[in-house]
């Protein structure tokens, strides 16, 4: 039995799916891109205006174009990294706007932009580099407010920067396919894959709840299909406003969404590696607000391992989600409810996955820490216990017999890899905690963040690659961060 089928069965599943193709076949998409809608009609689509209804066999022909696991190829990588297969790839909160420092909650400046991005490329848990867009444009060229951000993470990161993107915000809707493909072409060109067919790059597209796709996104990723690289799709409904008030609606609205994108993906580019998302939660109906460290967002998780299952698809899901404002109780037994579902459903890409708060919107750089303990601990906790015959130890304990002690010499790697310790966590007697000065969680982990800053070596790139980036580079990170 695999994990999802704990909270939803396979049969349920394929409800799922069949209410989905009746959407899709009787309701449709509204498919805000002209070129877009032509490519479906081209293929067998019914085309009212902008209201797209695809046929079950279209849905069932791109299914069949699948691919459960593809490579992330870098030059920062001994070798590439997979996604698919149970990959769990962890990437950081991501495009909040606020930062919690001291309990207090402000906006971003571009120091703190670049201290996010530092924990993470610093991080042991974090897999994948990634870094918000700068808050600061005052003096930067056209070309490095659209690439800055992309070009800064490729001279900075140490890790992956598949996720690193180009700024859209500053391009007209008509003009994002040109210039995503030319943020792409930055990318392959610094990695040394013009000429070959590999993957660098994943693109992230939204969906516009309910039952819509917008052209901007769209855009990104016909650019992204055109270049042979990966198309990462997520939902995220507000029950009863934007989707049903019924867990099986919402599962079925947001699963036409992605279906939807999915095969206008696989009608450009029947080659192109994609990535099934969700990450639904609920509606606070009393503040008309989403809500994400809910145990209806962890069971999102679940249904949505399900349905990737169903569609030999990798997916995405989860994260440390909390609607928390501040590094506090809340945040810890909402990210930990959050995370586990999020190992344990098998989730091949968890972003947001460290630090975030506030529904997305704020970032608390004790919280990343804390995150991170909380995904080895959790991490060892699915792991279960080993039983080989090493494992027991019996000439060990042949040796030191009745009411005598195993503790001798160095600590020995059973121990290591069997027992967890945590960094920040607090395990002292009482008394020894007291009088060694009562350090709280939260101070021993705002030490721990600095710590972690001044820990950050910047990598080495190679003349051509440094030269690639000179004209993209904002003028105060073009020598460092």
């Amino acid at each position: 039995m695999k994990s999802y089928e704990k909270y939803i069965s396979k049969s349920a599943i394929e409800k799922i799916h069949d209410k989905t193709l009746y959407i899709l076949e009787n309701i449709g998409i509204e498919i805000d891109h002209e070129e877009a809608r032509q490519l479906f009609k081209k293929n067998g689509a019914v085309v009212d205006g902008n209201i797209v209804k695809i046929p079950n066999k279209m849905v069932e022909d791109a299914l069949k174009l699948a691919k459960p696991e593809f490579e992330i190829y870098s030059t920062k990588l001994d070798q590439p990294i997979k996604v698919g297969g149970g990959s769990a790839l962890v990437g950081p909160a991501s495009s909040n706007i606020y930062i919690n420092e001291d309990g207090k909650i402000r906006k971003m400046t571009d120091e703190d932009v670049i201290n996010q991005f530092k924990l993470s490329d610093t991080s042991k848990v974090i897999s994948l580099s990634n870094m918000n867009f700068t808050v600061d444009e005052t003096g930067m060229s056209d070309d490095q407010k659209k690439f800055g951000n992309l070009a800064t993470q490729l001279k900075y990161s140490n890790k992956s920067t598949a996720l690193a993107r180009p700024n859209m915000f500053h391009t007209d809707e008509e003009n994002i396919f040109e210039e995503y493909t030319k943020g792409i072409k930055i990318l392959k060109k610094f990695e040394g894959v013009e000429e070959v067919n590999k993957i660098v790059h994943i693109g992230i597209m939204s969906t516009l709840t309910p039952l819509a796709l917008h052209g901007g996104q769209i855009a990104m990723a016909l650019a992204i299909c055109k270049e042979n690289q990966a198309v990462w799709l997520t939902p995220c409904a507000l029950p009863l406003m934007t989707s049903p008030g019924s867990m099986a609606g919402m599962l079925a609205v947001t699963n036409a969404e992605v279906l939807a994108g999915y095969v206008l993906c696989k009608l450009a580019n029947p080659e192109v590696a994609f990535i099934y998302g969700n990450t639904s939660g609920s509606t606070d109906m009393r503040t008309l607000q989403l809500t994400i460290g809910t145990p209806e967002t962890a069971l999102v998780c679940y249904a949505t391992a399900g349905l990737a299952d169903l569609y030999n698809l990798p997916f995405r899901t989860g994260g440390g989600l909390s609607d928390a404002k501040d590094f506090d109780i809340q945040a810890g037994l909402e990210s930990d409810m959050m995370i586990r579902a999020s190992l344990d459903c098998g989730a091949d890409f968890i972003h947001h996955g460290c630090g975030s708060l506030g529904t997305f919107n704020i970032v608390s750089f004790e919280k990343f820490l804390i995150d991170e303990e909380i995904y080895m601990m959790n991490a060892r906790l699915l792991r279960g216990i080993d039983t080989e015959e090493k494992d027991f130890q019996i000439s060990e304990i042949e040796q030191v017999g009745p009411r005598g002690s195993f503790l001798k010499g160095r600590t020995p790697k059973s121990y290591r890899k069997d027992f967890y310790l945590s960094s920040f966590l607090n395990k002292e007697d009482p008394n020894q905690w007291q009088s060694g000065g009562a350090i709280s969680v939260r101070r021993a982990v705002s030490d721990g963040v600095q710590k972690r800053l001044d820990s950050y070596i910047q990598p080495s790139i190679s003349k051509e690659q440094d030269k690639l980036l000179e004209a993209y580079l904002p003028e105060k990170y073009k020598n460092n961060i």
